[in-house]
């Protein structure tokens, strides 16, 4: 891979608050304004075909899912169903 492409659009989303605020608002004139991202035509027209509300909904699953991946790949499988304090009734448990 070349270390000098631009991010592309995922990462992009997930990385930069402003520049997602701005393609929730308008995609288009996010992508005009954003400077070199990497993303096909048909990604574009996609995400624009979306009305807000969607585009919203998926942006913010595009990032939570993203969050919630590299947390796990840096600290491991977490259980949903684990709340807060419940990491410290295992550790009673175990002691």
């Amino acid at each position: 891979m070349d270390d000098t492409a631009p991010p592309t659009l995922w990462v992009r989303l997930v990385a930069d608050g402003r520049f997602r605020d701005a393609f929730i608002e308008d995609p288009l004139r996010a992508l005009a304004d954003a400077g070199p991202v990497t993303v096909s035509p048909e990604q574009v027209q996609a995400l624009d075909e979306l009305d807000r509300d969607a585009r919203r909904d998926f942006v913010v699953k595009l990032v939570r899912d993203a969050h919630f991946h590299g947390g796990q790949a840096r600290f491991g499988l977490w259980d949903p169903a684990w709340g807060p304090g419940q990491a410290d009734a295992a550790d009673d448990d175990a002691g």
